[in-house]
């Protein structure tokens, strides 16, 4: 769609104005001084000269709106037109007013209507009343009658369409295929379209009560002339002479410009969208194949051989059809044989290149779950998936990549799985028109229900109908229906692999974004001294530990500040945990400002940090392996013990040295567990131990007599 654009005035070399410049800053006062000009003529005499000129500019105006709207490729590219035709109606029925006052006071209405009058209808009173009739049924009950239904059955198929519409448009841009912008573009015409052909269903009326005007107007400037002419001792002969051609004249001058407009106006809400214009696309569509016009041209010799029709004309158009037709058929042959062939067995959907691309995130569903991800329904998964985008750019501040819907005959019919670059990191299964029941530990009487594991947490659930619903959340349940299940898996499993979703382009958008805030520190930093692959590591660990990026100024500091001593993407990723000690807290903690924490008890912690040793990639924990899966067996019960006893939130908390490898070997034990160190809690958020890890000491090696 070609939007209406802002114009504004440009300067000439020299500084001076252009005239479209002067024209567009002034063009409130243009339209408040014409619409004064229409006001005055209802009430103020005009002379002959000035009503020769206003009827010249109606005519004009009429034929600059049907040219308009011929050029017009979509109808709402002339979104004025409803307001445009009430202005013209307006100003025609105002000068009918005028050329009225003065066929009755003067007997002379200008040159326009006189020429009207005499020349088009040869002075016939009876000839012009009937070409003007004519016009009028051509204009009330064929024009107008159609372009006010084709009017209103668009507005009433635009306003039932908009719902589908905007669905349409959001699943586009969740599937990938659109951008937000082109999104928002798409949203501000399917308004657009709505309110233009709902103000043509109304501005139709204007043009049917035009008619009925005109045709009133006639008959009281006849049966006013009469009674003029009689007052001033004429004859009734007489009178019509003097005052019935000048009416007929003057309805004549009125109804073109209107049969013009009102012609205009049932090309445009006629017209659907293309690329083109309409007289473009008429002349495609009708001279696009040889084989109508070559057929058309033998019935049109077909006629030449009708008893009494004249034989030139169809003899004419049949050699003309013929001609045309031939000409259109070596053009098509042309047209083939420069079309180069496809070679065989080339691949007719999808080139080689095409395939090597990967989705970086996608979701494939049975058949039974198609309709669980179909736009066109009503709260699908497709509307929910813009919202998690946003929520992970305020949460996390990265920007996730377009997810694709997909349907996979291969899965079984109720089953989905959720891929990272090809590769299945969740599956599930749902069960549509019903809804998943959790216990979350206080339910006392269990309902029936088939009985299967959460996907997202593998938490014990039950499918239950639509008539249990109510009954399983009384009796303490946690019901969701298929869709939330799937947003939420979809959800934690894109929190957990973060950190694998941040390329390096990625990281460069960043960069460019903060760039526009903070030019000094990327400008300073980025770059030679902080490499944007470094930055790119350093930002993964972040995001894999389950840690906000959206303070990238302060993680590019803390790596600027100590980058010079390391390289280690690891210790730079702890250096920067520290600079970001205000953002992990509010992330970890709860509402109240308390985080939940699980301490390690002190024997145990000094027992860790005595066991650091030096290695060639820095510090290790140098514990045997029996005591490794002890303690990873400790803090897991402790951990299981807590959840139970419902702190969802709690962290593991512990010394800044000993967090890096805690956190690596809690990460494929308990990965829902994050490990904090003491330094990055700030004073103003209090701790709350809610377990403790307590491990046996380990026996003292024996010596050997």
């Amino acid at each position: 769609m070609s939007e209406a654009k802002n114009i504004t005035a440009k300067a000439a070399p020299g500084g001076a104005m252009t005239l479209g410049g002067r024209l567009m800053a002034s063009n409130d006062a243009l339209f408040a001084a014409a619409l004064g000009v229409v006001l005055a003529t209802l009430v103020i005499p005009l002379p002959t000269w000035m009503l020769d000129m206003l009827l010249s500019f109606s005519i004009a105006i009429s034929i600059a709106t049907l040219v308009i709207v011929l050029s017009a490729r979509e109808a709402i590219e002339f979104s004025t037109f409803p307001s445009l035709l009430l202005f013209v109606t307006l100003f025609r029925l105002s000068l009918n007013v005028a050329s009225t006052r003065l066929i009755l006071l003067q007997g002379n209405a200008g040159k326009i209507i006189a020429t009207f009058g005499n020349f088009v209808v040869g002075g016939n009173f009876v000839i012009g009343l009937v070409i003007f009739l004519i016009l009028v049924i051509i204009q009330f009950v064929v024009i107008t009658k159609g372009s006010e239904r084709i009017s209103e059955v668009a507005a009433r198929f635009n306003l039932d369409a908009m719902p589908g519409k905007q669905m349409a448009i959001d699943a586009d841009m969740n599937a990938g295929m659109i951008g937000e912008a082109e999104a928002k573009a798409r949203r501000k015409k399917v308004v657009a379209e709505s309110e233009f052909y709902g103000a043509m269903d109304g501005a139709s009326k204007f043009i049917r009560g035009d008619a009925v005007a005109g045709l009133i107007i006639v008959a009281v400037n006849l049966v006013g002339g009469m009674i003029v002419g009689s007052t001033k001792g004429m004859s009734i002969a007489e009178a019509i002479k003097a005052y019935a051609i000048l009416a007929i004249g003057d309805g004549l001058v009125s109804q073109i410009p209107a049969v013009i407009v009102s012609t205009a106006s049932g090309l445009l809400v006629s017209k659907t969208s293309t690329e083109s214009n309409l007289s473009q696309d008429l002349f495609r569509q009708m001279l696009g194949r040889s084989r109508p016009i070559t057929i058309a041209s033998y019935f049109l010799a077909a006629m030449v051989f009708v008893p009494g029709f004249p034989k030139i004309p169809f003899m004419l158009l049949a050699v003309g059809a013929g001609v045309l037709g031939h000409m259109l058929k070596k053009q098509e042959q042309a047209v083939a044989q420069a079309k180069p062939a496809a070679p065989s067995g080339a691949p007719t959907e999808a080139g080689p290149e095409e395939l090597l691309d990967v989705d970086p995130i996608a979701i494939q569903v049975g058949t039974k779950l198609i309709k669980l991800v179909d736009p066109r329904r009503k709260n699908s998964l497709a509307d929910r998936i813009a919202p998690l985008r946003r929520k992970f750019v305020q949460q996390y501040g990265i920007i996730l990549p377009l997810i694709r819907l997909r349907d996979n005959v291969m899965l079984e019919p109720d089953a989905y799985e959720i891929q990272l670059y090809g590769h299945v990191v969740g599956k599930g299964t749902l069960e549509l028109d019903k809804y998943l029941a959790m216990d979350p530990g206080t339910v006392a009487n269990p309902v029936p229900g088939r009985v299967v594991q959460e996907p997202v947490f593998n938490l014990p659930a039950l499918w239950v109908g639509a008539a249990q619903k109510e009954e399983a959340e009384l009796a303490g349940y946690t019901v969701v229906d298929p869709e939330s299940v799937m947003i939420t898996h979809l959800s934690e499993t894109l929190k957990r692999h973060a950190g694998e979703l941040i390329s390096r382009d990625d990281v460069q958008k960043l960069i460019e974004h903060l760039r526009g805030r903070q030019p000094a520190l990327v400008n300073d930093l980025v770059g030679e001294t902080v490499p944007v692959g470094l930055l790119q590591r350093v930002l993964r660990n972040l995001l894999n530990d389950g840690i906000p990026v959206r303070d990238l100024g302060r993680i590019i500091e803390a790596i600027g500040e100590h980058v010079h001593r390391t390289k280690d993407p690891g210790t730079l990723t702890e250096l920067a945990r520290k600079g970001l000690a205000r953002a992990i807290s509010d992330h970890y903690s709860d509402g109240s400002g308390k985080l939940q924490a699980i301490t390690l008890d002190p024997p145990l912690e000094f027992e860790l940090r005595s066991s650091l040793r030096k290695d060639s990639d820095g510090e290790a924990l140098g514990l045997p392996p029996d005591r490794v899966m002890e303690l990873a067996r400790g803090v897991g019960d402790v951990w299981r013990h807590v959840m139970e006893q419902g702190y969802d939130r709690a962290v593991l908390l512990c010394d800044a040295r000993l967090r890096p490898h805690l956190a690596n070997l809690l990460a494929s034990q308990i990965p829902m567990l994050s490990v904090l160190a003491y330094d990055e809690v700030v004073s103003r958020v209090s701790v709350e131990s809610v377990g403790m890890v307590t491990l046996k000491r380990p026996e003292p090696a024996r010596q050997e007599a």
